[in-house]
């Protein structure tokens, strides 16, 4: 398993690894693969990931249901669009930015297209103030904002909120991919 290292690398963003690649190092990984097939099967059992072979390519994969695949979109869904939501508000929505509730509600209040895509966050009626609470609630518990102060109701965007820009910027990225492709 001479690399391990590259074929992680690859694998783990779901990329492919090619036979018959223009690319010197991948072919070498594919070759690395066929001679050292069970350890790196055996290595990526044993991080919840399954090595799939297709004809000339490897890829991983992992064993989901139809049913946690449909809640992982869902949930994929529901953080695009509060991204969205987040950015239409304020664009420069990102680490270290800080802000109040009270702001964000004020902005909602003033402004239709935010009170709209406030709207579609969650399925219940709640009025728009109450939501934007309840987003607020709901990034502090995932980590992607944290509190200054409980009694203004201050908060501060930490970097896991570069994840959400990371997911919709690779699904963005995959679809121009796609539509150039065609």
């Amino acid at each position: 398993m001479k690399y391990l290292k590259q074929v992680y690398d690859r694998l783990i963003r779901g990329n492919f690894i090619s036979r018959d690649s223009l690319s010197e190092s991948q072919r070498q990984m594919h070759r690395d693969i066929d001679e050292c097939n069970a350890e790196y099967a055996d290595f990526f059992e044993s991080i919840g990931f399954v090595l799939e072979e297709g004809d000339g390519y490897y890829y991983l994969s992992r064993a989901e249901s139809r049913t946690e695949l449909a809640k992982k979109l869902e949930r994929y869904g529901h953080w695009i669009d509060v991204l969205d939501f987040l950015k239409a508000w304020e664009p420069v929505f990102s680490p270290g930015y800080r802000f109040r509730l009270s702001r964000l509600q004020h902005a909602i209040d003033i402004d239709i297209e935010l009170k709209e895509k406030v709207g579609t966050l969650y399925e219940n009626k709640e009025r728009p103030s109450e939501i934007a609470a309840r987003l607020i609630d709901e990034l502090v518990r995932s980590g992607f904002i944290e509190t200054i102060d409980e009694t203004t109701e201050e908060y501060q965007v930490t970097n896991a909120f570069l994840y959400l820009e990371e997911i919709v910027g690779m699904l963005t990225f995959e679809e121009t991919e796609d539509e150039t492709a065609q």
